[in-house]
């Protein structure tokens, strides 16, 4: 990063359980979660079938499964998932809350957490982008995302930095 470069937007965010939360569901691989869900179905209508065809104990076995995956992958998995990895930040921050402040330039994102650690990132790298309620996920790979607040702009606007990710990837 030239020193000569321009802040074009700056994000200072403090990301809660709840927002942490969102992110995971932001940032979710629709696809497994819709084969997912899909299987569980499956589970469910054949064990309703072998349940009513005579195997009863395996039938009520595979709709009971499915079900159990059901109820998990539409209501509890983002919750549980969040509050997991969200427990392990705050562990390892010592707060409830995670600071960030991220600066936005031309073709990059510059983003210093609460420990004072730096890291930069381009925008070219990002796989998703997601947009919450209170939040916006950048997705750079299955392992590191960076989550800010929709309303934590101090600088600029979400706007302005979409337009700048649009542009850096060749999307506008």
């Amino acid at each position: 990063m030239a020193k000569s470069e321009i802040i074009k937007a700056r994000n200072t965010s403090y990301i809660t359980k709840e927002d942490y939360v969102e992110s995971v569901k932001l940032s979710t691989n629709r696809k497994i979660k819709t084969v997912s869900i899909a299987l569980s179905l499956v589970l469910v209508v054949v064990g309703g079938y072998g349940a009513f065809t005579g195997a009863i104990a395996y039938g009520l076995a595979f709709a009971i499964f499915g079900l159990v995956m059901l109820v998990w992958e539409l209501f509890i998995s983002y919750n549980v998932l969040g509050s997991k990895s969200f427990k392990k930040v705050v562990e390892e921050n010592g707060t409830d809350k995670i600071k960030l402040k991220i600066d936005f330039y031309k073709d990059h994102l510059v983003l210093n957490n609460q420990n004072g650690l730096k890291s930069e990132l381009k925008y070219r790298k990002i796989q998703k982008m997601g947009r919450g309620q209170n939040v916006v996920v950048l997705v750079f790979n299955k392992d590191y995302a960076v989550t800010f607040k929709k309303d934590g702009f101090t600088y600029g606007d979400f706007e302005t930095v979409e337009d700048l990710i649009y542009a850096a990837r060749g999307m506008k």
